[in-house]
């Protein structure tokens, strides 16, 4: 580059030299015709005639040399020119035709003068060459496009609109003005802002889970103190109907409050604590006679059920909580009189329909649907009917359909509504089948009523003081030696400083100074010997996989002093009989 710089510098300088002598040379010799009227040529007189005609030929050549040198290089150089004008004029048309988003150009009156491959393949009706953009074509947006379009051309500057909806779709418009007038692209964002609502979507779901959770907790350290000193209040007057009488109603109304935290602790995505191998065809059968209080005589219920449905693991109290919305939301919704199909069916998702769904799994389900012909959803309400507390009735106090969408997600399924106004309402429910295939009897389930006593020291680790006096008082009845603790640190101070053996400590994981897996780790370092029962209101994940590996057992609150018994029971096994 540098030698090709260097000759043309040298090329030029001898080009002005030969111009500069040559001009010279004119003017005196045009200045000498003048003064000596063509009658004396100085030039040669002094070098002579014949070298005077080689000069002359000389300068002539040089002049026609050089200005022809520079006549090539300015030829090429515009052949230069106008071979990157159609290199980049190529470029330009191919960015134009496979640019992957859809791009009409217009002239300074917004007629169409062409579009590309994109928007040429869209499936969509594409302008006519000439028709005015935004009135000919594309017309029906929420904002006069046309006017912003004219407007851009005149002032020569750009514009963006983010979301134009246009045909069911939603589009990023811009609009760049160039010299012959705009070039329009329209990016569809559709998908993007479906998958932003469903991000949204699911990290409200996870907030408001979070609160049920907490709120779930709270509920259950309340119920436990009252379920306690209820039973505690029947034992010390076993004789008085009165009392037994006024704790039954008490009993009543904490068994309902129970029932609600657990919906709000399936809601927050917990409380699978009691999976067996079902069958959902079973359940729904047996389901269905208690909910004909629930629902109108006037509304029928068409059952088709697969005899040999597959068997799912699933908490069989949950999912029956979930069906029975289902259907009291189904007899809802029915006005006056209808029809409700229940209908289950084996269905082989796809790892399509998986991508779709979040949580879900390609492989074999047990669909249940439920339809209705009622009066169905409208948008909005399809949308937030999986939110606490949100109701089409004017209370608002549902709590159920939430619940649901916790139970099944959490159960490793899913749950989707189809809806329309005056169309009726369809949910379906996805459970994963369960590779096992021996089932357990729904009604071999039995509650626990015999009260086992026992033996030993027990450490209670709880903050609620209510649940610590409670608790204690349960335990010193059925004959346990009690210790307790507010906090870790207090736990932890006792366990190290006690001089008799402490045989199980029941533990609380939400402390208010430490978690409760730090509490387990560190009183088995301290005594390897002591067992640990962990008792919370909160959900089972919440529990560490460390604490799950190191504590002997798990109950959630509220419970009876029966099932405390029990699991003591479980845990410790028979004191007496290891001791005769």
């Amino acid at each position: 580059m540098n030698k090709k710089r260097n000759s043309k510098n040298i090329l030029d300088s001898m080009m002005l030299a030969a111009i500069f002598i040559a001009t010279a040379y004119w003017i005196l010799d045009s200045i000498l015709n003048i003064f000596f009227f063509n009658k004396f040529n100085i030039i040669a007189e002094l070098v002579g005639t014949d070298l005077y005609n080689i000069y002359i030929r000389i300068v002539v050549l040089c002049l026609f040399i050089i200005f022809g040198s520079h006549a090539q290089a300015s030829i090429n150089k515009f052949r230069r020119v106008e071979k990157s004008l159609k290199e980049g004029e190529e470029r330009y048309r191919t960015l134009f035709e496979y640019n992957p988003i859809e791009t009409i150009t217009v002239d300074h009156d917004a007629r169409v003068t062409e579009y590309n491959l994109v928007k040429a393949n869209s499936g969509d009706k594409v302008p006519k060459i000439g028709d005015i953009m935004y009135k000919d074509y594309a017309g029906k947006h929420k904002i006069n496009m046309y006017n912003e379009l004219m407007e851009c051309i005149r002032s020569n500057i750009s514009k963006e609109f983010p979301e134009q909806i246009y045909n069911g779709n939603v589009l990023y418009i811009r609009i760049a003005p160039f010299s012959k007038g705009a070039i329009i692209t329209a990016l569809n964002i559709t998908k993007q802002k479906q998958l932003q609502t469903q991000l949204q979507q699911s990290k409200k779901m996870d907030a408001i889970s979070t609160l049920a959770g907490g709120i779930a907790h709270q509920f259950n350290n309340i119920l436990s103190g009252i379920t306690g000193n209820t039973e505690l209040l029947q034992i010390e007057f076993a004789g008085n109907k009165k009392i037994n009488k006024y704790s039954d109603r008490l009993f009543t109304l904490t068994r309902r409050m129970t029932r609600l935290t657990s919906q709000l602790l399936a809601y927050a995505r917990g409380g699978k604590y009691l999976e067996k191998h079902i069958s959902i065809s079973d359940l729904v059968k047996e389901t269905l006679p208690l909910l004909k209080h629930s629902i109108k005589r006037s509304i029928k219920v068409i059952m088709n059920l697969e005899k040999d449905s597959p068997i799912v693991k699933a908490d069989a109290t949950q999912i029956q909580m979930v069906f029975s919305a289902v259907m009291n939301n189904a007899a809802e919704a029915i006005e006056e009189s209808g029809s409700i199909r229940v209908s289950l069916q084996k269905k082989d998702v796809d790892e399509k329909y998986a991508l779709q769904h979040p949580g879900l799994k390609a492989g074999q389900y047990v669909q249940l649907t439920v339809e209705d012909d009622g009066k169905g959803l409208d948008k909005e309400t399809k949308e937030r009917v999986f939110e606490p507390f949100f109701s089409t009735k004017l209370q608002g106090r549902g709590l159920g359909m939430a619940a649901s969408y916790g139970i099944i997600i959490n159960h490793g399924g899913w749950i989707e509504i189809d809806s329309e106004l005056n169309k009726g309402t369809v949910v379906n429910i996805y459970l994963p089948v369960s590779e096992e295939t021996e089932e357990v009897s729904l009604s071999e389930e039995k509650e626990i009523t015999d009260i086992s006593k026992g033996e030993g020291t027990i450490l209670i680790i709880d903050d609620e003081e209510n649940v610590l006096d409670t608790s204690s008082l349960a335990l010193e009845h059925l004959g346990y030696r009690v210790l307790t603790a507010k906090t870790g640190m207090e736990a932890i101070d006792i366990v190290e400083t006690a001089e008799e053996d402490i045989d199980l400590a029941i533990l609380d994981i939400g402390l208010p100074d430490m978690m409760g897996d730090k509490v387990c780790l560190k009183i088995q370092e301290l005594r390897p010997d002591i067992k640990v029962m962990v008792s919370t209101g909160y959900m089972v994940e919440d529990i560490t996989n460390d604490m799950k590996i190191k504590a002997q057992g798990f109950i959630q609150k509220p419970f009876s002093m029966s099932q405390m018994a029990m699991k003591l029971k479980e845990i410790l096994g028979d004191k007496k009989e290891t001791a005769s």
